[in-house]
């Protein structure tokens, strides 16, 4: 471990002391200028950021936890064919900012640190037990490298271990999700290429692959799994499943997803490959049947709440709030879902993008971070349980008027303030830009910060921001 860490600091350390390209030779973009002061003007959030050094890297999905140790961890991923995505750590009491390891060399593919992006991303949520932080990893993008599967990773908070648990072998791609159950000591996880759920006993250190979920390459991106140890997912058609290891069968509940009534359509195909119920029993697998195009928050996480025992997430591509409650016994396929209120700021007929993962709580409200299609500017919302009012407060903005394009993760840190990392706009002439280019995100001209909320005291002209009441007041 001594000797990766030593080779990661010495690869970070000549990306950093190497300039990227001029800033002048990238293009303009009406958000690369200053907020405004007529802009200040209207309701907006003024935050404030943490810089991270490493100007290669080029984005988070999930990935992001506030640990009891009072640090908030987080993995930024890398969309270039060379570099890897990288792990850290951020102190608030002492306002701290940490790189704790590559992540490529923390699955033991050391050689090719700073010569091929071997693993781009940890996609999944992060999870603490007994001290330690599990999650997993996957590829972004290098087309010519031979992937070779995403891995189980976890880090001792107490030692500062980082080990990897071991990978599924999957040359079409990583793990994208993962969930740890504390009830049977599992990491379960979807490996992106054969759609299969398998998981990672603790206990044993063995992988055991359960089955395919669904013939579709655009699985559900979230796990979540409940007290007894039972795991709950969707397919592309909104169609909830669940696995349940007692039984050893994955099956599909009499529930769908609700829709928004006023978001536009999705375009494409109407049908879509659907849910393959497996029974490891028997050896059987067989189709359920199609049902449209929603995940449960596909790029996000699910949020428990321990009053209302309800899960609480966010539709893909619409950006609308609704809650989950599984089956009261396992014997039952009737859950209860029920849709609330858009989160979204978009125009009317606008038709939402890939949905962010910024979705955190604080007390009764729920935050969720809007933004209508990439290279936009990110919005922050909140959902108020019990009134089911959602406020719209603006735009978020950091130090010097910079915008945030894109938010994909939010938690509540040990400070009381909303933490997640962000892809901020770089001021023509003042930030960095990706060193790497070549793809949409180095063409987007941002840059990476941790960017830090306080919900009390840093939304301006609070009392005009836009209000509404849901549908549902709950």
């Amino acid at each position: 471990m001594a000797r990766n860490q030593a080779l990661t600091n010495f690869f970070l350390l000549t990306v950093i002391l190497c300039p990227g390209p001029a800033l002048a030779e990238a293009p303009k973009h009406k958000f690369m200028e200053a907020f405004s002061a007529a802009e200040r003007a209207r309701p907006f959030v003024q935050a404030r950021s943490r810089t991270v050094p490493q100007n290669f890297l080029d984005g988070q999905w999930q990935g992001t936890i506030a640990a009891s140790d009072g640090k908030t961890y987080f993995g930024l991923s890398c969309h270039s064919e060379a570099l890897n995505a990288q792990f850290f750590s951020y102190d608030p009491a002492a306002d701290k900012m940490r790189h704790i390891i590559d992540v490529g060399a923390w699955c033991g593919e050391t050689d090719s640190v700073g010569k091929v992006n071997t693993q781009g991303k940890i996609h999944s949520n992060i999870y603490e037990h007994e001290r330690k932080l599990y999650m997993s990893s996957t590829r972004s993008a290098n087309p010519e490298f031979p992937y070779k599967g995403g891995h189980f990773l976890s880090y001792d908070l107490k030692t500062g271990e980082c080990r990897d648990l071991g990978h599924f072998k999957d040359t079409k791609g990583g793990l994208m999700c993962m969930v740890h159950d504390p009830v049977y000591q599992r990491l379960y996880a979807i490996s992106e290429g054969g759609q299969k759920l398998i998981y990672y006993d603790l206990k044993s250190g063995k992988i055991t692959t359960v089955g395919m979920i669904e013939e579709n390459a655009q699985h559900t991106r979230t796990l979540i799994a409940d007290p007894e140890g039972i795991i709950y997912g969707s397919t592309w058609g909104g169609l909830i499943y669940r696995y349940d290891p007692k039984l050893d069968m994955t099956s599909g509940l009499i529930t769908l997803l609700p829709k928004d009534p006023d978001a536009p359509p999705v375009p494409g195909p109407t049908a879509h490959p659907t849910l393959i119920v497996y029974d490891r029993s028997t050896e059987s697998m067989k189709p359920t049947g199609g049902h449209g195009r929603r995940h449960w928050d596909t790029w996000g996480p699910m949020i428990w709440d321990s009053e209302t025992r309800w899960w609480y997430g966010i539709l893909q591509s619409q950006e609308y709030l609704f809650r989950f409650r599984p089956p009261n016994n396992r014997r039952s396929h009737h859950a209860s879902v029920e849709g609330l209120a858009s989160m979204s700021f978009r125009p009317p007929k606008q038709r939402m993008g890939n949905v962010s993962f910024g979705f955190g709580m604080k007390g009764r409200k729920l935050y969720f971070v809007s933004y209508p299609v990439w290279r936009s500017q990110a919005h922050l919302t909140s959902y108020e349980m019990g009134t089911g009012v959602v406020t719209d407060h603006g735009p978020i903005v950091l130090e010097g008027g910079r915008r945030i394009s894109e938010m994909h993760a939010l938690v509540l840190g040990s400070d009381g303030k909303l933490h997640g990392p962000a892809m901020v706009w770089s001021i023509d002439g003042k930030d960095p830009a990706n060193d790497w280019g070549g793809a949409s995100r180095a063409s987007s001209y941002i840059h990476c910060r941790l960017v830090i909320i306080d919900p009390i005291k840093d939304f301006k002209h609070a009392a005009d921001s836009r209000k509404w009441q849901g549908k549902s007041a709950k």
